[in-house]
Formats: structure tokens, sequence, C-alpha cells
């Protein structure tokens, strides 16, 4: 018999990557997968019905998973064991060529990617592998590689579309070579300042630049605690909603609130989550936490957080 198991909102049935035999039924709720795009790389979240299975593929090849799934409002799942699952379809012709229309059609959609990307004339910028390649450099505290990348990017393209960026990572890079000299003090960084990342990060956000804007916030995130880290939650939330990745804006979000509950950007924090839900048509959880937003905010977002209030209708 499957198993009956009730998940909470924000929690996760699977990540891409795990291996799992079970196949997923989803009873009652309502839950996202989210799984990256072989053709542009880019994260696609797809919402399951009641009624549909999930993980059918990835159970029964025996291969991991493809997809995260996670769990937008209180679930009921029902789990099945391989030999289970199919022990049900079998009896069930119905679920068997449902089963065979979803995969045949996944089949021509991944054939379309591939003979795409196989037939693809379009080759690499060599504008953006430097600055590709200067980025690297700079985030692993390598400056001096970091500097001379992009000096050479300045003299071949000075006019080049990542100009700002690296006038920015040639001048953090001699600020970071200086502050690596000086004697250590207790408890004080060395290396790579998390304000440098966060500017750099601001100024490809402000050219509407959201992947790239996204990893130098991530960076942030991922050194730990510093001045600059409720700031880079907040770039990087706003990075995702831009790229339509409510999911992962959640997920991103709801795991800094349990780090930082009294964050000076908490404001700003729970509007994005209010955006992301009411993009996922979650509009009553979208006011909750406007409402939320709206009793920690500065004056300045004040206006911002009315304006996604109205657009939920009241």
């Amino acid at each position: 018999m499957p198993k009956v198991i009730q998940y909470k909102p924000n929690s996760v049935i699977y990540f891409a990557g795990d291996v799992d035999d079970r196949v997923f039924l989803l009873q009652k709720g309502r839950i996202a997968l989210t799984s990256t795009d072989i053709e542009t790389s880019k994260q696609v979240t797809e919402y399951i019905r009641e009624g549909e299975f999930f993980g059918v593929k990835s159970a029964l090849g025996h291969f991991p998973r493809e997809e995260s799934v996670m769990v937008l409002t209180d679930a009921v799942v029902l789990a099945f064991m391989t030999a289970e699952f199919e022990a049900f379809a079998q009896s069930n012709t119905r679920i068997i060529m449902k089963m065979l229309k979803v995969f045949s059609n996944q089949l021509r959609h991944i054939h379309r990617q591939t003979e795409s990307m196989l037939h693809s004339e379009e080759q690499t910028n060599p504008d953006d592998g430097l600055f590709s390649v200067a980025s690297c450099f700079f985030n692993s505290q390598q400056y001096k590689p970091a500097a001379e990348v992009a000096t050479r990017y300045l003299r071949l393209y000075p006019s080049g579309k990542h100009l700002l960026e690296m006038r920015q990572i040639a001048q953090n890079t001699l600020t970071a070579n200086e502050q690596a000299t000086e004697p250590r003090r207790a408890g004080g960084p060395v290396g790579n300042d998390p304000n440098m990342a966060l500017t750099l990060a601001d100024g490809l956000a402000g050219q509407g630049k959201w992947d790239e804007a996204y990893k130098q916030y991530h960076s942030i995130i991922e050194a730990g605690d510093s001045p600059a880290l409720g700031k880079a939650y907040v770039g990087a939330s706003q990075s995702l909603y831009e790229q339509e990745e409510y999911v992962r804006c959640v997920q991103l979000l709801t795991a800094y609130i349990s780090k930082a509950p009294k964050s000076p950007q908490m404001g700003e924090v729970l509007m994005f989550l209010g955006m992301s839900y009411f993009k996922m048509e979650q509009v009553d959880k979208a006011k909750a936490f406007f409402a939320k937003a709206l009793t920690m905010a500065g004056p300045l977002l004040v206006p911002k957080i009315k304006e996604q209030i109205a657009k939920c209708g009241g």
C-alpha cells in the first residue's frame, strides 16, 4: 500500500540529483517542480495538479532526480515504492496511456532542444568570455590575474557592454591587494571585501543583467556573515524574481528569515515573498506577507508595498 505523507508549506520533497525509487501522487495541495532547461540553462517551474503523478521517470529508470520539488501549501502526497506503482499501473490502462503520452511529449521536446543545440551557430562572445574570466578570478580572490584580464578588456573593448563592471573589478582589485598587505586585524576580513562584490552586483542589477547579478549576490551569501549580507539576500531575491524564478526566491528568503528574523532588510524580504506568492497565484498568502511587510518597512518602501497590495485587489 502507498504511504500517506503530509507536508507543510516550503517543505522540499526531493532535490535534483537525489536517488529515490518512490513515485508520488499529489492527493491534495499545491507543489512546484523546478528543473534546468538544457537549451537555455535557465530554471523552469511547473506546477503539479491534484491527482497527478510525479517522479515517475527517475524512479522507474533508477537514475537521479532531474528536478527539485517544493511544497507551496499544506499538501497530502501518496508515495509508492516502484513495485507498488508498477502493480497499480498494470491494473489501470488509463494511467499507462497517460504516462506514455507525457513521456512521448517530453522526448519530442528534448529532441527539439538537442537538435537546436547541435545546429546552433551561436558562438561565445569574447566580450562576455573575458568578463566571466575576470569575475571568476576576482571572486576566488586571485586579484592580480583579475586585474590583468580587466585591463585587457578595457583596452580591447573601450565601449564594451561590461565596461562598468570591468572598471569596478580593476579598481576594487587594487583596493583588495592593499588590504591583503596590511596586518590582519582581529576578526577582520582579509582579501575579498563583500562590499566590493555588492557594488559589482548592484551595477549588474542596474543594467538588468539579473543572472550575473544573482551570482555576485550569492557569492556574498556564501561568504557568511557580513554587513552586506542582508542587502545581498534582497538583491539575490530580486534577481530571481526578475528571472521569474519565484519558487527559488521563496526558498532563498524563507531561509534568510530563519537566519536573521530581525534583519533591517526584513520589510523588503517580506515584500519580495509576497510578490513571488502573487506570481504563483497564491493571493491570500501574498496579502499576508504584504501586510506584515508594511509593519516593518521604512517610509520609502511603503508606497511600493501598497502598490503590490492594490494588485491583489485590496
